[in-house]
């Protein structure tokens, strides 16, 4: 794990989009395009805006989503409807968006379909909860054994969280290992208290933990205070 500590979440949101913009520019430089997958929320607002103001070769970006519930496009608990108000604008509004649900009318469908035409990332900007989930990964849920499983072959899966609303599609641990760069973006004494608590140790108590040991992949974490 990489540690990048900031004082204020604005300093934080702006080094983190710096750094994400760079490594979209050396994929673009490499293989003559990029694809991003971001986590929802609010807290990831702030760095869409900065991102959407990077000088970047947006069409020949991909944007996608880390995880998203299984709603309506326009439903508010909606991650792409996030994307799409505070990510595509700017210099970033040509750039392509792969939305993992579109029409929230079958789960399993959804999934199939998101399946097809899904992309391996070449940057992926997980956030992390106060339970210590990561992507749609939660503790005690039923499908978290599949999603942790190192030798998944599939990118996505269907989540039931135990506590939380809306049944989920989200990218699985080992997809999550077969991207590219991994950033962490957390904030606060709570979930700084969360990450020292998963580094102890890989726990399926917290699913962040399966990232956070060493490895040849490291996590480049950005927190602010």
């Amino acid at each position: 794990m990489h540690l990048n500590e900031f004082p204020q979440a604005a300093d934080a949101s702006a080094a983190l989009a710096q750094a994400v913009a760079a490594d979209l520019a050396a994929a673009i430089e490499t293989r003559g395009r990029a694809t991003l997958a971001v986590s929802g929320g609010r807290s990831p607002v702030p760095f869409f805006q900065a991102l959407a103001q990077a000088a970047l070769d947006w069409p020949r970006v991909t944007i996608t989503l880390v995880d998203e519930r299984v709603v309506p496009p326009g439903h508010a608990d909606s991650n792409a409807g996030l994307v799409r108000q505070y990510l595509l604008q700017g210099q970033a509004a040509v750039a392509a968006f792969l939305p993992l649900v579109n029409t929230a009318a079958n789960p399993e469908q959804e999934l199939a379909t998101a399946q097809t035409l899904w992309q391996t990332p070449d940057v992926v900007v997980l956030g992390m909860g106060d339970d210590g989930h990561t992507a749609s990964l939660f503790p005690a849920a039923a499908q978290l054994a599949a999603g942790l499983d190192a030798a998944n072959p599939h990118a996505l899966l269907t989540v039931v969280p135990p506590a939380a609303p809306h049944t989920r599609i989200s990218m699985t641990l080992a997809e999550l290992r077969r991207s590219g760069k991994l950033y962490l973006a957390i904030a606060g004494a709570n979930k700084r208290a969360v990450l020292d608590t998963a580094l102890q140790g890989v726990n399926d108590t917290y699913p962040i933990s399966y990232l956070l040991q060493p490895s040849e992949k490291p996590l480049h974490v950005y927190w602010a205070a």
